[in-house]
């Protein structure tokens, strides 16, 4: 076992939430297929406000004095938020391994990369569908969007941006995944294989036919030899998936706060724990939150090496 997963089972073992993920915004430029989030909240029509600024740097002094270290931003598209900036030189003061999801198509200039490189950035993760432009902006519902991430990613090799490729597999990008792996190996890039759509939040169906089923899922993992972690040992555990020695993290190790600051014990399992600004911060809800509790006991009973929590709570809801 490496020092780092002995870290990662003594995080869970103990409780310690060393890996958080913070959306920023929902809001989104892109109309991906597959996307979780209402059309309404991309449009900025979010059910609550936005953290602001000074919000977000007190979160974020909370999980360092909790016990954070890797910290991924997301959003929507986090490059929509203006501060953006002013909170990663924040996270970077609180010494978090930072890892920036982006779609790489938006606000992502020559400027701000040299200003990633010198802040130190983990990972810039950029999703890519396929190598197939037509594909690729077929999924992202974006005409253009393959040619601007693509410069995107040349122009962050170029400044020394530490990029991270993500895939998430559909139908009609899954027989594609191998020259997407092949692509990634030759620009010396990461690739994470995603084969799992998160169910969207308003309740409709994703579109008939976009999902793959759990046997394609297995055979497509099989196939290409990707999962969902890094290739790349220093990107390891930049992720949501094997945190510790019951594979999944989700309440334990790991969580994730929307952009208004409510607490989930992941970003599958939509169980508001509270928001963070109430009576005793942070640490009240990760000692005391209801649903936190409910997400650790179906972990101490469930094997879930194998298993994702949300997959094994579906399964008991349905």
């Amino acid at each position: 076992m490496s020092v780092l997963e002995q870290v990662l089972c003594k995080t869970q073992e103990a409780r310690i939430p060393f890996w958080m993920h913070l959306d920023l915004t929902y809001r989104c430029h892109q109309r991906c297929l597959h996307c979780y989030i209402p059309e309404a909240w991309r449009q900025g029509e979010g059910p609550e406000p936005e953290l602001t600024t000074d919000q977000v740097k007190g979160i974020l002094d909370q999980l360092a004095a909790a016990g954070t270290f890797f910290l991924a931003l997301s959003g929507g598209e986090v490059f929509l938020r203006p501060d953006l900036t002013a909170i990663l030189e924040h996270a970077r003061k609180q010494n978090f391994a930072i890892s920036l999801m982006t779609s790489g198509t938006l606000g992502v200039s020559r400027d701000i990369l040299r200003f990633l490189a010198e802040l130190g950035l983990n990972g810039l993760l950029m999703t890519m569908f396929s190598v197939d432009p037509t594909v690729h902006d077929h999924l992202s519902g974006t005409p253009g969007s393959w040619a601007r991430l693509r410069a995107t990613i040349r122009e962050a090799k170029a400044a020394g941006v530490p990029v991270v490729l993500n895939c998430i597999a559909m139908r009609p990008n899954a027989g594609q995944v191998k020259a997407l792996r092949d692509f990634a190996g030759g620009e010396g890039i990461p690739l994470r294989l995603d084969a799992n759509l998160t169910p969207r939040w308003d309740g409709a169906p994703h579109t008939p036919g976009l999902a793959l089923v759990p046997e394609e899922q297995k055979s497509l993992y099989q196939e290409v030899g990707l999962g969902q972690d890094p290739v790349h040992s220093r990107e390891r555990a930049t992720t949501a998936w094997d945190l510790g020695p019951r594979g999944c993290g989700a309440g334990e190790n790991m969580g994730y706060f929307t952009p208004s600051g409510q607490l989930w014990p992941c970003i599958e399992i939509p169980w508001s724990c509270g928001p963070i600004n109430g009576e005793g911060g942070f640490t009240f809800l990760w000692e005391n939150a209801a649903a936190l509790r409910k997400a650790r006991e179906i972990q101490e009973k469930e094997d879930l090496m194998d298993n994702r929590l949300c997959d094994i709570i579906r399964g008991v809801e349905n």
